[in-house]
């Protein structure tokens, strides 16, 4: 396996682009110094509130200057990953979801042909995994999630309730997904779905219009309610089934002609 600095300089080294005149772009540089502090971040296992190395000792370990090594902090510090105070060494910030958010957001957006199945091929493998993770969390003799019992109760007769209510009801159907995602356990699960939230929320008030404009409000209900009582139950087979079913029944139903 390469060692740091040995990575560090393959990013540093590899090809870039040129001006007319042939000289290395300046931009090209930074980036590059940029990437390899990140495979720093990422090798030495930094978490939030550790340091990095000084600026100088940045630009000797990777043989670039100061300058540089500045200018890729700097843009890291912009992104959120890592935080710059005068006079102290960079440190690494806490995870945010936001620049995955971003991303996800855009991607599904850019694929405005065919945005809603760009969303689906994200979110259908999570959203099943999710929902087995959860009914783990439920199954056999171990400790249940702290009050995730009793949130998912209180979902279910909020849902029950809302039925009926256009505006209400895709709210508390996104709270219900985020919900199982909590309970799943897996903080980058969580995070990936959590990342998808807006084009999510739009799709689900897109696909209530639709059922509220061809009478076929309920078929949905049935299934979350089948979900919670799966997951519930403890029984990460079935809700994992359920679930899919659930999201291929939602892509179905959004697509058809």
């Amino acid at each position: 396996m390469e060692d740091l600095d040995a990575t560090a300089r393959k990013h540093l080294s590899a090809p870039a682009a040129e001006e007319a005149h042939g000289t290395l772009e300046r931009d090209s540089l930074a980036d590059r110094a940029r990437d390899a502090v990140l495979g720093l971040i990422d090798q030495d296992g930094l978490s939030a509130g550790d340091p990095l190395p000084s600026t100088g000792a940045l630009a000797e370990r990777f043989g670039v200057s100061r300058t540089v090594v500045r200018e890729a902090l700097s843009a890291l510090a912009a992104l959120g990953i890592i935080a710059v105070s005068n006079g102290r060494s960079a440190t690494v910030r806490p995870l945010d979801s936001s620049l995955v958010r971003f991303y996800l957001a855009r991607a599904i957006d850019e694929s405005r042909s065919n945005s809603f199945t760009t969303l689906m091929d994200v979110r259908v493998p999570l959203e099943v995994r999710a929902a087995r993770r959860a009914a783990d969390g439920f199954a056999g003799d171990g400790a249940e999630p702290p009050g995730g019992r009793q949130r998912l109760q209180d979902l279910r007769t909020r849902l029950d309730a809302a039925l009926q209510d256009s505006v209400l009801y895709p709210q508390l159907d996104l709270q219900l997904h985020q919900q199982i995602a909590l309970l799943s356990g897996n903080r980058a699960l969580h995070g990936l779905l959590e990342a998808v939230r807006v084009p999510l929320f739009r799709a689900m008030q897109d696909v209530r219009a639709e059922r509220d404009l061809h009478g076929l409000v309920g078929a949905e209900h049935t299934e979350h309610l089948r979900i919670i009582d799966a997951i519930l139950a403890g029984d990460p087979d079935t809700a994992a089934a359920v679930m899919e079913h659930h999201m291929h029944a939602v892509e179905s139903f959004a697509t058809a002609p």
